[in-house]
């Protein structure tokens, strides 16, 4: 089993405290969820795991790989969509070969094949949001983090994007996803970290549908 230890976890900007002495686990046993309104942490708390932002307590992560598909799209406007993917795979030091079959393949899932030499700056908000999620699922990482994944996905890229998750989750990956709408994911084992934090709102949920 994978593992994040998380232990009094303090992000304060200025006078004010985003998140104070957060301790948990973030596992591969189960899906982790940070929810929570908008401003309460729960996209500071990300920024505190992928180490973008200083913070006080600790953050024990072994070594791990992560893999990030952010809220906001912030791509390269001038290179296209085939580039941009082996570019990041090429970073992430993965064979050529592999990464251009795993381009493809995903391309094709997600039903963007015929963007593949489209430059990123001429696509739509919800073809740039798949290319977000590909860049996130095809690298060979040891946590995968997604900030509001499905917004703006039509119901079969969502389908597709959670069939991906269960494959990431059989693997033994960390998942760890910030959303405002729960109800959208059918898992069993959730555990859910509510922002702003409250010792009493870490809780594993096991009854969900599969």
């Amino acid at each position: 089993m994978n593992e994040l230890k998380v232990k009094n976890l303090t992000k304060k900007y200025g006078n004010k405290t985003i998140i104070e002495n957060l301790t948990c686990n973030l596992d591969s046993k189960s899906y982790n969820f940070l929810i929570g309104p908008n401003g309460a942490g729960k996209t500071t708390m990300i920024k505190c795991l992928l180490g973008y932002v200083n913070y006080y307590g600790k953050i024990i992560n072994n070594n791990l790989s992560f893999s990030y598909a952010p809220d906001k799209i912030y791509l390269p406007e001038y290179i296209n969509v085939y580039n941009l993917l082996m570019l990041l795979m090429i970073n992430k030091k993965m064979y050529i070969k592999k990464a251009d079959i795993l381009i493809e393949e995903m391309l094709n899932k997600f039903s963007i094949n015929q963007y593949k030499y489209t430059s990123i700056y001429k696509l739509s908000k919800g073809t740039k949001q798949k290319v977000v999620l590909i860049q996130c699922l095809i690298s060979n990482s040891d946590v995968y983090i997604f900030d509001e994944p499905l917004n703006g996905l039509d119901q079969n890229s969502r389908k597709i994007f959670i069939d991906e998750l269960k494959k990431l989750k059989s693997k033994n990956k960390i998942i760890i996803i910030s959303t405002h709408h729960l109800e959208d994911y059918k898992f069993r084992n959730k555990k859910i970290i509510k922002f702003p934090v409250k010792e009493d709102d870490i809780n594993v949920c096991i009854n969900e549908i599969a």
